[in-house]
């Protein structure tokens, strides 16, 4: 697990959320949403930058109007001499273009992958020509989503203003 090297704040929060939503939002309507000056926002959008917190701005497509209708959750099972080798599947799932997320797991199966498709058929020809032909793949377990929520990136920490109680003593 990577520990970041950067403390993030509430500024930070706001900043990184209005990104989420708007990754093409003006600099005044960010500095407005964290509540900030235009200066402050751009100093720390570059420290978030040049600390590695925002990787990359990217448009947020949704698969379905793209085309890819058809998603699945894949569990993998690898062979017991090639379990300790997720750099090599890591490598191998960067490489294929369906796979919107891949994981290395620990309990009853090794690998757990997300992948969308156009069809039935693209499903097929993924599990029978890229998946199988993996060297280390011991089992595949294929289960269709039929439905997702919710839709948004990845995730941010709550605001500490609102996942703090309120103490009431009369």
């Amino acid at each position: 697990m990577v520990e970041p090297d950067v403390q993030i704040d509430e500024i930070d929060l706001a900043l990184l959320r209005s990104l989420q939503a708007d990754a093409r939002a003006p600099i005044s309507a960010l500095s407005r949403d964290a509540s900030v000056s235009r200066a402050n926002a751009y100093a720390r959008l570059a420290r978030l930058r040049e600390s590695g917190v925002i990787a990359r701005l990217s448009a947020c497509v949704n698969p379905y109007l793209a085309g890819l209708s058809l998603a699945a959750v894949i569990l993998l099972r690898a062979t017991t001499d090639a379990w300790p080798r997720w750099s090599s599947f890591a490598e191998a799932f960067d490489e294929m273009p369906e796979v919107e997320f891949a994981a290395d797991l620990a309990g009853e199966v090794d690998m757990i992958l997300l992948a969308r498709f156009s069809d039935m058929d693209h499903l097929r020809s993924f599990i029978e020509n890229d998946l199988r032909r993996l060297p280390g793949i011991a089992g595949i377990r294929t289960l269709l989503v039929l439905n997702e929520t919710p839709k948004r990136s990845w995730l941010l920490p709550r605001s500490s203003r609102r996942g703090k109680r309120r103490d009431r003593r009369d």
